[in-house]
């Protein structure tokens, strides 16, 4: 299924593909949470289909759909990290990335996925980028990222981006309603920071108890009750995305709610007294810092640094910042 904010560049692909212009590179980019891999899969099944619909999308009845709705099509290939958070070794590309790996067997395309493709180390890009110098008829390769700019320049320089955008909240939260049960979809947007999909997972009712949970375990290693190393050896088993999004939209809050006492567009609404707490002890310079900080270790994802670390930097920059205001205080 092509989600509705997808719909305009699924339209695009396919009109190239019907002109005969569908390049041998795509990369397609966008925030986590609006469906970039659902959407490589889907072309991916499009292409592979022998007889597609008016609108690109697969019969789901002939052989090629059936292969690869069971996972045995031999002419798709998915590469990914053995692990999350774990890179991609330029093994897993040399076994796959060759002129005759990347023959089609069954007649028609040959489609690679690489996901997440910031994730591969600097030898794997290096073997990826000799392909892209030289492709391959009828064969195309699709880099999916969150974060494209970690990737060299002269691989993206090879691909046409496929940008995939958020859609407006009013549109999105309509999408949610029906998928969250009776929670708040606009409050869970906002949580996911505009993502439907991200949103939609949130309306997991374990998911906000651990954000709460994880609120109250930042506050504590500012106030001094936490150790941050600790704290940052729990958080380092979540999903780092999740919880780095997390803490960026605690400290943005913090800020606004400290610039005014209504500010509008609040992604925590829920949490305002906390947050309110938090900007009354601390002041604008520290914010900033901690939320550079935040966004450093969120740029950093992927790379061959170890989670632990990334999330220990962070905390240990926070309980730095608690040390401070009580040294103040005194």
């Amino acid at each position: 299924m092509i989600l509705p904010w997808q719909q305009a560049d699924w339209k695009r692909v396919q009109e190239a593909r019907r002109a005969g212009r569908l390049p041998h590179a795509l990369l397609v980019t966008g925030a986590a949470g609006l469906g970039k891999g659902g959407f490589a899969k889907n072309l991916a099944a499009s292409l592979l289909c022998s007889a597609p619909d008016d609108g690109g999308l697969p019969c789901g009845h002939c052989r090629g759909c059936h292969l690869f709705q069971v996972g045995t099509h031999p002419d798709y290939l998915r590469i990914t990290q053995e692990q999350p958070g774990k890179v991609i070794p330029i093994d897993s590309i040399r076994e796959y990335i060759s002129r005759s790996g990347l023959t089609a067997q069954a007649g028609g395309y040959k489609v690679v996925v690489i996901e997440p493709a910031d994730a591969l180390n600097m030898a794997a890009a290096n073997s990826l980028l000799k392909t892209l110098e030289e492709p391959v008829a009828w064969t195309l390769i699709m880099l999916v990222s969150s974060r494209p700019g970690q990737l060299p320049a002269t691989i993206r320089s090879r691909c046409q981006t496929i940008k995939i955008r958020a859609p407006a909240r009013e549109s999105a939260a309509q999408w949610l309603v029906g998928r969250v049960g009776g929670l708040d979809a606009k409050l869970l947007l906002d949580l996911a920071c505009g993502a439907p999909l991200h949103a939609e997972k949130l309306a997991d009712e374990g998911v906000l108890t651990l954000r709460g949970q994880l609120l109250d375990e930042f506050a504590g290693v500012l106030a001094g009750r936490n150790d941050p190393v600790t704290v940052a050896d729990h958080w380092s088993r979540l999903e780092l995305d999740s919880v780095l999004s997390w803490c960026a939209g605690w400290l943005i809050d913090v800020l606004r709610l400290k610039s005014a006492p209504e500010p509008p567009g609040l992604i925590n609404p829920d949490q305002r007294k906390r947050l309110q707490a938090i900007g009354n002890a601390l002041e604008f310079k520290t914010l900033y810092e901690l939320l550079d900080k935040v966004y450093e270790a969120t740029r950093t994802l992927g790379s061959q640094l170890n989670s632990l670390m990334l999330i220990e930097s962070v905390l240990l920059e926070v309980a730095a910042a608690g040390r401070m205001l009580k040294r103040k205080k005194r």
